[in-house]
C-alpha cells in the first residue's frame, strides 16, 4: 500500500520536497512512518522527536483528521492515507 507524507515550514526545507510518498507494510502506524522517514533525511529526526517520541509542538493530521483524536502516533494507516505534519508556529 502507499500513503502520502506532507511537510511543511522548516520541515519541508529538511525533507527537500512538499510530499513525499511511500509504500508501507498494513498496520504501519504513523510514529513508524515518521520514523522511517526521518531515517532518510538528515536532521529530521531532531525536528519531529524529543527523547524518542514525537514532539507535542507538531501537528499530525490523517486524512484531515488530527491524530491525537485517533490512536496518537500509534495511529494504523491504511492505503492512500494522507498525512500532514506541521510544526506549530511559536513567539511572542
Amino acid at each position: 500500500m502507499y500513503v502520502r507524507c506532507h511537510f511543511f515550514g522548516p520541515l519541508r526545507e529538511v525533507v527537500g520536497e512538499k510530499t513525499i510518498e511511500r509504500e508501507a507494510d498494513p498496520g504501519v502506524t504513523v510514529d513508524s512512518l515518521l520514523t522511517t522517514i526521518a531515517d532518510d533525511h538528515p536532521g529530521l529526526e531532531e525536528l519531529l522527536f524529543e527523547n524518542e517520541e514525537l514532539r507535542e509542538s507538531m501537528t499530525i493530521t490523517r486524512n484531515g483528521k488530527h491524530v491525537i483524536y485517533q490512536d496518537g502516533p500509534d495511529t494504523e494507516l491504511e492505503a492512500d492515507d494522507d498525512i500532514r505534519v506541521t510544526p506549530s508556529i511559536q513567539g511572542g
